[in-house]
């Protein structure tokens, strides 16, 4: 098709005079408002290209002298010697190194921001060729300038390369520690659209969560799918009225408040459900708390309307006491009367959800790789590990390669909660997968990968911080940690979670905690209860950086090790002052760090293959736990009592491995039932076959 002069000239960046000439060279006249033919527009690009190109390497060739001189410049800085170029060779050793990463359908994946050196590496075209795109463009550059992805995406398309945008991604860090809070926040808000809300239910374990879940189930999912419905995938969605809402079908907040404290947020709003007839029982303001904390909007279910003795005002004031004032009392929690046997109230309660909902405009990128939270997983019979996994970003599809953890693959295959197979899940869309090579724990989060090999990598970064922590647990905001920050005035409030043996000695402990407070922090009660530390009071503590102190009550063992596991700090008392006066240190950050030492292991000497005064090289079984490189360890030896004639072990001494292996191979650790070497770290020990070591950790 033939063009005007003036569009070829602007085509070239060159003047229209600058066309006319080279038109003359060619034996061709054309006047300034002609049109010049394809083929002769062609010849004139080929001449003009060319002396692009040469003058671009020319360019090049003078920027690279430059670098090389002033390089050389800096090695004889202060030396009165003559600068002479480097030779030619030289020049590669210089240039960059950049590493090309395409997804598996071999798109070129670019980064945000990158050099015109680095764009030309990475499409594998000539700089000369990029600048003179480039400067067709508008944009004269040179080799170290910075361009975006959107510029470098017009070079690219205009020499026949494929190239997409690289999506953010976690970091291992953020892997690690299951965070995807900064990621969504960071969305570019055009990218946005709306998404279904996401609901829990919790409450007291009669009080009918499960009721009223099954209730909306099967009248608001469509008909013929609810009864279709062959298997529990942990969640599923509802349709209202053309709006789609996500309910998680695992009930009470100890689920809820297990994914918290491995860093995910999986919920939008929470469901209380408080009988009528009942009213709130202590697992109901555990559960109020655990929303509060998590800082999502409460709405309550007041269910079992339709029983004898159902008092709904009496709810509602305590409700008010627990700072949920009911609207229709001038507050701002909705209150909705149901029952989940006659289906009373239900419509009502989900209206609600869509208006609180709307209130907070939940919005998700759906054009852009998936993060996922895993909500549930099991072992099945013929299939192996599935997960059952909450889209938060993105579009989760079928193939997608992975990285969940330190696992990584490729999804297998994916099923609706109806137990369909689709190809494809928006955001806040519960689906299983398969794909996995082991279960994920509760709260991990799914990062999709633009290929296999990327996922690999990225789950070989978590593996490595894994290992860095000394006991190999996901490491938690620690007693020591807070202890630090509030020293350092990085911490304005500690939070307290309160048990004691009685209302009356809770309501007088919680009174007092609250009036503690320094200069630069304060106390605050985020849960208060009568009875013994349980399970629930450590996640809460877990996922909220919360100390808890009991007064007159215990934690028991499993408890405690919990709370170890946790990293969530536990305090007895039974006088008031000492509580008092141990909170007011650990909020001056007096708090003195303790040793906590952790068996991790047993191993059993069967034969010694070498030992001097300083080393040992031992070979054995695990007989129980782990046996771990840098771990300590006890000897102890059965010895006659030379008393009773009984064999009795005793403790000999302590050392430390150096190093495990398996045959010829060096590893970091090695699981019970196995046969494995070891050598030994000590001063001047003898060991014997029969020997067990204690092996054990110690942390602060």
């Amino acid at each position: 098709m033939p063009i005007s002069v003036h569009d070829l000239a602007k085509q070239l960046a060159i003047a229209p005079e600058a066309v006319q000439l080279h038109a003359m060279d060619l034996d061709f006249e054309i006047g300034e408002d002609d049109l010049v033919s394809d083929e002769i527009a062609a010849e004139i690009k080929k001449i003009e290209l060319g002396d692009e190109v040469k003058q671009a390497e020319h360019e090049i060739e003078e920027e690279l002298q430059r670098e090389i001189v002033e390089e050389q410049q800096k090695k004889t800085a202060g030396q009165k010697k003559s600068i002479r170029k480097k030779p030619k060779v030289e020049k590669e050793e210089q240039e960059e190194v950049v590493e090309v990463v395409k997804s598996d359908d071999g798109t070129i994946i670019l980064p945000e921001n990158l050099t015109v050196r680095q764009l030309a590496l990475k499409i594998s075209k000539p700089i000369p060729i990029v600048l003179v795109k480039l400067k067709q463009n508008g944009i004269i550059a040179n080799l170290a300038q910075d361009i975006d992805y959107e510029t470098a995406a017009v070079v690219a398309d205009e020499l026949g390369i494929k190239v997409k945008k690289e999506a953010v991604e976690l970091t291992g860090e953020e892997l690690f520690r299951a965070d995807i809070s900064q990621l969504l926040k960071d969305e570019e808000p055009e990218t946005l659209q709306k998404r279904p809300p996401v609901i829990s239910i919790m409450g007291h374990v009669d009080h009918g969560k499960t009721s009223i879940l099954d209730h909306i189930r099967k009248t608001k999912v469509a008909e013929g799918e609810a009864g279709g419905i062959t298997q529990r995938i942990g969640a599923y969605q509802v349709n209202v009225d053309g709006d789609l809402i996500t309910f998680l079908d695992t009930p009470g907040h100890e689920a809820f408040t297990v994914m918290r404290a491995r860093g995910a947020r999986a919920t939008d709003v929470a469901i209380l459900v408080v009988a009528a007839n009942e009213g709130l029982k202590p697992q109901s303001i555990e559960a109020i708390n655990h929303a509060k904390e998590a800082n999502i909007p409460i709405i309550v279910a007041i269910n079992k309307i339709d029983l004898e003795g159902a008092n709904i005002d009496q709810i509602k004031g305590q409700l008010a006491e627990q700072d949920l004032n009911p609207e229709d009392w001038g507050g701002k929690t909705p209150c909705i009367p149901v029952s989940a046997k006659t289906g009373e109230g239900i419509d009502k309660l989900l209206d609600t959800v869509k208006i609180v909902a709307e209130l907070q405009d939940l919005k998700a990128n759906p054009n852009r790789t998936a993060i996922a939270t895993v909500i549930e997983s099991q072992m099945q019979e013929g299939v192996g590990p599935t997960a059952t996994v909450l889209v938060n970003t993105g579009t989760l599809k079928q193939g997608d390669a992975f990285v969940i953890y330190d696992q990584h693959g490729k999804i297998r295959t994916m099923k609706n909660f109806e137990g369909k197979d689709i190809k494809q899940a928006l955001p806040s869309t519960p689906v299983q997968i398969t794909g996995l090579s082991k279960l994920p724990h509760v709260g991990d989060l799914v990062q999709i990968m633009e290929s296999e090999k990327i996922a690999r990598r990225k789950a070989e970064e978590v593996a490595s911080i894994s290992h860095e922590d000394e006991l190999g647990k996901r490491k938690k905001f620690s007693l020591a940690t807070m202890k630090s920050k509030l020293a350092e005035g990085k911490l304005q409030q500690l939070k307290v979670i309160v048990k004691a043996d009685s209302r009356g000695t809770m309501e007088a402990v919680k009174n007092e905690v609250e009036k503690v407070k320094t200069d630069e922090a304060f106390t605050k009660v985020v849960h208060a209860g009568v009875g013994e530390i349980t399970e629930s009071d450590v996640m809460l503590g877990s996922a909220g950086s919360t100390i808890i102190v009991g007064f007159n009550v215990e934690a028991s063992n499993r408890i405690q090790k919990l709370a170890e596991k946790e990293n969530v700090g536990i305090f007895s008392f039974d006088v008031i002052y000492h509580l008092t006066e141990k909170i007011n240190d650990i909020l001056l950050g007096k708090l003195e760090e303790a040793e906590i030492e952790t068996i991790v292991g047993e191993f059993k000497v069967k034969a010694i293959f070498a030992s001097n005064k300083k080393m040992a090289v031992l070979g054995g079984d695990v007989i129980s736990g782990k046996v771990r490189k840098l771990s300590k360890f006890r000897l102890f030896r059965e010895v006659k009592n030379e008393e009773t004639g009984d064999m009795e072990e005793q403790l000999i001494a302590e050392g430390k491995i150096a190093s495990v292996q398996i045959g010829q191979k060096e590893t970091n650790e090695i699981n019970e039932g196995t046969e494995c070497g070891m050598k030994i770290d000590h001063n001047g020990l003898v060991f014997k076959e029969g020997d067990r070591l204690e092996l054990f950790v110690v942390k602060k």
